[in-house]
């Protein structure tokens, strides 16, 4: 870790759609030279925000952007709650930028009317700005540059890689997605590349086996190199040969200065 440096990375949740290991969804929280955003936000992330707001000094109301990487509820289950936190407990009036792929304003707002109806027609009183970015591209968005590419994952959920570059910091997440040779160059020279490591083997096309990263290991190129997005066994696997990879583990509460 380093310290005194200009951006913060925080796993809020590290565990696979089904909690394994009793972690929280998939969520991240950075501060960066712009501000402070969430990377995914699935259906724990409004308590495990909870349970870490005073151990780790998280200010909610400073938070200025939600990336999405995909559309799947556990990456996204969580808006509807901390919406309502944000508007109730804490009485936000500035407004929310919500980013994603392409269809991310359809599925979240489909997905709050279904939770809370007229949330955000009516319950609300702050706007949230929408920004949704093409599969392949490159965005100014929050104040800082997304650049995306297609994750291998299901089609349906709309899947990205994203790299998300401030002023001094550049973080690339793989989001879920299979094994795919083009993490290779969005990996090279970031401060972090946080990838995800559902299996210990590859047994599905749509996720990435512990085994896959090791077998590419020599072609990541990140400052560190974070796992997440763990299975019981593939978080067990992945602490084993942690240093035989040179790999940090992303558990939740567990922080980076990068």
């Amino acid at each position: 870790m380093k310290i005194n440096s200009s951006t913060r990375l925080l796993t809020i949740g590290s565990a696979d759609a089904f909690n394994h290991c009793g972690k929280a969804n998939s969520c991240f929280w950075v501060e960066d030279d712009i501000g402070k955003y969430l990377l995914d936000c699935g259906p724990t992330t409004p308590m495990a925000l909870q349970q870490l707001k005073v151990s780790s000094q998280l200010d909610l109301t400073q938070l200025d952007t939600i990336y999405l990487t995909h559309l799947h509820g556990d990456h996204i289950g969580g808006l509807p709650v901390l919406l309502l936190e944000l508007n109730f407990s804490l009485q936000r009036q500035v407004p929310l930028t919500i980013a994603g792929p392409i269809h991310t304003e359809e599925r979240v707002r489909a997905l709050c009317e279904s939770s809370y109806p007229t949330i955000l027609s009516q319950i609300i009183n702050f706007t949230i700005n929408f920004v949704e970015w093409p599969l392949t591209s490159t965005n100014q968005i929050g104040g800082r540059t997304i650049s995306s590419i297609p994750a291998l994952h299901d089609v349906n959920a709309f899947a990205t890689s994203i790299n998300i570059q401030s002023e001094h910091t550049s973080i690339t997440f793989s989001g879920d997605t299979g094994w795919n040779n083009a993490l290779i160059p969005l990996s090279h020279h970031v401060d972090a590349l946080v990838i995800e490591c559902s299996y210990e083997k590859a047994v599905f096309a749509g996720h990435i086996g512990l085994d896959e990263i090791a077998q590419h290991r020599d072609q990541l190129k990140p400052k560190l190199l974070i796992l997440t997005h763990f299975s019981e066994g593939s978080r067990n696997a992945a602490s084993r040969k942690q240093a035989n990879l040179n790999l940090q583990i992303a558990d939740d509460g567990v922080e980076w200065f990068l």
